[in-house]
């Protein structure tokens, strides 16, 4: 029985006893099962997978109730430990002779180890008497509110564990002897805020022979770490959140491959030797000198260092590939000066203010990928920053900061050739930017993507000659002149800049898309030459044009087109027969919260003969789809109608030209009470969608009957989806066909009670479905 992760799902059926044969019951993931009633699963003595146990209260299901279940193997996930009250019931679920078990989870919930010891010696009893079998290969012990840890924890008698974790047992102060585990090769410790000292109990009478893996997180009370002992073997080290930590880690990890270490601020180590790394990654930690055979860095395959402080700094421990600079004064030495000369790819200035100008930006050439955040006094920075040769940068990004003074940005492709992604955000004092190439440059060749951002003082920017594979420019609320002369721009989007105005060169001839959002002042026209970009597909005009009343106009947009969107044109009016009859290619149009606009001129898209989705939302005047000429749209297969509050019906001519139609999806059309029109409804007014695979209806509250719309003779429908419609009273007056493989019914009280289970008047006629939802129930 497989009810994984059913999130719903609270409470598992009242005969599970019966089921005497299941092998199989995985309720994991199924997070509003709170407990699990005695209903017999002590009985299900064949039962060799239980992925979950849930602990009840009282007369909820014991422990002492896995007694009965001696094949269970794999995974065993035991929570709510904190309901285990008696250490007899604890000695009765005979963990010790499960020997197919291969995983334990015993969790007691972050909720009753918040430094209170309940029942004292009595909790450590309870999980002394859960010994495993000593076939158990992973254990973890999460919430454990004892003081103490079971006395089996680290001896032969769980010898073979090669897995072990201790989550959040905050009360116990020490850490049981697990160097004496000689099989274990995964380790590790979080959350247990009673330890401040790690030391020779730790490893025993041994020395963690097998471990590879070893990790510490949120230890925040630990202090020091007395390494008495080595790590033969260990491969990788985590230390995360460790805030007091100060005391000295193993010196001599031979076979460390990947060492991580964050937020262990208070870490000072002299000498840590790691001649087989090969990932490293350390931020905010003090000051750590790692020794490496002859400076040999090939091996190190990536690294990452977060310097705070310069001034504990004359080199870097060893040469990252990933550099942090945070918060650091005297930052402008750091630029300045050779310490940064390694082979760097990724760097990160955040946090930083700038004092003075720089003599020179000393950044290493192999640098791919630059971010500069939230820094400010930039103007001392970003000129000379302009001004480095930086071959291998292919990212460049300005997210945040201020200059105090305006300034004007300006700087050739020849110093970044290998550029191509550039974005500012939310920089304030930037007034123009300029990007040139050089004539005949071959960086004239390189695809850039370029995105600005919400940089509030920005009035320009020119980009000439360069070629875009996008230029999103976005919230720059004085941006008044884009100038691309020459260029070659892919994809064109601008969003909510007021006082933006094309120059009199118009848009980039070889653009393929473009969006104009909130730009009150850019209206598509004539003179843009739009009809002429034969390469141009997708269009996208939203919010705000104030005097846009009717839209395209006659000649205005090319042949090309295959989609466009029409969204949130408050005082749009009707759309131009004469601009969309030429849209021959068009496959997709969306019409979308435009209050005003009236399909009174009558078939106005019947032109549109390629077009196959049709997404009309918030048009609140729409009355019926007669008005747009759907009848024409003979290759229509997705149609969409949300939120069209006058829509009374689909159609008075009927629908029978959409033979290719495959989705059809109603939704908030309150005053809708057919889907077809009365005297239509004689003649099955849905019979000819013969390729319909979905349908769907939700929210029409008038919608009374789909009785005569003539749903049986939909052969090819496999999905029918009906939600709200309070005062839907019938679906058939026939068996649904046998295509039908879902059908679901939600808030529709008076349908529901007619699809009754084997009760309802029309339940014959959905029986044979495969799958069927009513009311939230699954039949």
């Amino acid at each position: 029985m497989i009810l994984r992760r059913c999130s719903c799902l609270n409470e598992l059926p009242s005969r599970m006893g019966k089921l005497i044969n299941l092998r199989h019951l995985d309720i994991f993931g199924c997070d509003s099962l709170k407990e699990m009633s005695n209903h017999g699963i002590g009985q299900l003595k064949s039962l060799q997978r239980l992925t979950y146990f849930i602990v009840g209260q009282k007369s909820g299901l014991k422990i002492g109730e896995l007694r009965e279940l001696p094949e269970i193997r794999g995974a065993l996930y035991i929570s709510n430990m904190k309901n285990v009250v008696s250490v007899n019931d604890a000695l009765q679920a005979n963990m010790k002779d499960k020997s197919y078990l291969d995983e334990l989870i015993l969790d007691w919930d972050d909720r009753c180890t918040d430094g209170v010891i309940q029942s004292g010696s009595t909790i450590h009893d309870i999980l002394n008497k859960l010994l495993p079998h000593p076939n158990l290969k992973q254990l973890s012990i999460r919430n454990y509110p004892g003081v103490r840890f079971p006395n089996w924890l680290g001896n032969p008698l769980v010898l073979n564990l090669v897995s072990l974790e201790l989550r959040g047992c905050g009360n116990c102060s020490t850490l049981p002897p697990l160097g004496q585990l000689t099989h274990l090769k995964y380790l590790q410790i979080s959350r247990m805020n009673g330890v401040e000292c790690v030391g020779s109990e730790f490893h025993g009478n041994a020395s963690f022979q097998s471990l590879e893996t070893l990790s510490f997180e949120d230890m925040l009370n630990w202090e020091k770490w007395l390494c008495c002992e080595e790590f033969p073997h260990l491969r990788k080290l985590s230390m995360r959140c460790c805030p007091k930590l100060t005391g000295k880690l193993p010196e001599q990890l031979l076979s460390l491959e990947e060492l991580q270490i964050y937020n262990c601020p208070q870490l000072l180590m002299t000498s840590l030797t790691v001649l087989a790394i090969r990932e490293l990654k350390m931020v905010n930690f003090g000051k750590l000198q790692l020794q490496m055979v002859a400076c040999d860095f090939i091996a190190l395959q990536t690294s990452e260092i977060e310097i705070l402080d310069v001034s504990q700094w004359k080199q870097l421990p060893v040469a990252p590939h990933q550099l942090s600079i945070r918060k650091c004064d005297y930052v402008e030495s750091l630029l300045e000066e050779e310490i940064l000369q390694s082979n760097i790819y990724d760097l990160k200035i955040y946090d930083c203010s700038f004092s003075r100008s720089l003599h020179i930006v000393g950044l290493p050439t192999t640098l791919r990928s630059l971010s500069i955040s939230q820094c400010s006094k930039l103007e001392f920075l970003l000129p000379e920053l302009f001004r480095c040769h930086l071959p291998a940068l292919q990212r460049l990004r300005i997210f945040g900061g201020v200059i105090d003074d305006s300034l004007s940005l300006s700087f050739s492709l020849d110093i970044f050739p290998e550029l191509t992604h550039f974005a500012i955000n939310g920089l304030k004092g930037l007034r123009k930017l300029f990007i040139s190439i050089s004539e005949g440059d071959p960086t004239s060749l390189c695809v850039l993507g370029i995105h600005i951002q919400e940089c509030p003082n920005l009035e320009s920017i020119e980009l000439p000659g360069i070629k875009l594979e996008y230029c999103w420019i976005s919230s720059c609320s004085k941006l008044r002149s884009l100038a691309a002369m020459h260029s070659s721009i892919q994809e064109l989007c601008l969003w909510d800049c007021p006082e933006l105005l094309f120059q009199r060169e118009g848009v980039p001839s070889n653009l393929s898309e473009l969006v104009i959002g909130n730009c009150n002042q850019l209206m598509p026209q004539m003179e843009w030459g739009l009809q002429r970009l034969t390469s141009l597909t997708r269009l996208r005009m939203e919010g705000s044009c104030a005097d846009f009343e009717l839209f395209p106009k006659e000649c205005l947009l090319p042949y090309s087109l295959t989609c466009l969107e029409i969204v949130e044109l408050p005082n749009l009016k009707s759309l131009d027969n004469w601009g969309l009859q030429q849209l021959t290619s068009l496959l997709e149009l969306g019409i979308i919260n435009c209050p005003e606009l009236q399909f009174s001129t009558g078939s106005v898209l019947q032109h549109l003969i390629s077009l196959k989705e049709l997404r009309i939302d918030g048009c609140p005047r729409l009355q019926s789809l007669t008005e747009v000429g759907l009848q024409q749209l003979t290759s229509l297969e997705r149609l969409y109608i949300h939120n069209c509050h006058e829509l009374q019906y689909l159609t008075e001519v009927g629908l029978q030209h959409l033979t290719s139609l495959e989705t059809l999806y109603i939704n908030n059309c309150p005053k809708l009470q057919h889907l077809t029109k009365q005297r239509l409804q004689d003649s099955r007014g849905l019979q000819h969608l013969i390729s319909l695979k979905y349908l769907g209806v939700e929210n029409c509250p008038m919608l009374q009957s789909l009785k005569k719309d003539g749903l049986q003779h939909l052969t090819s429908l496999k999905a029918l989806d009906i939600r709200n419609c309070r005062k839907l009273k019938c679906l058939t007056k026939e068996k649904l066909p046998d295509s039908l493989s879902y059908l679901i019914v939600r808030e529709c009280p008076l349908l529901e009670k007619r699809c009754q289970f084997e009760k309802g008047e029309e339940w014959c006629f959905i029986a044979h479905i495969p799958e069927i939802v009513i009311k939230h129930v699954l039949f």
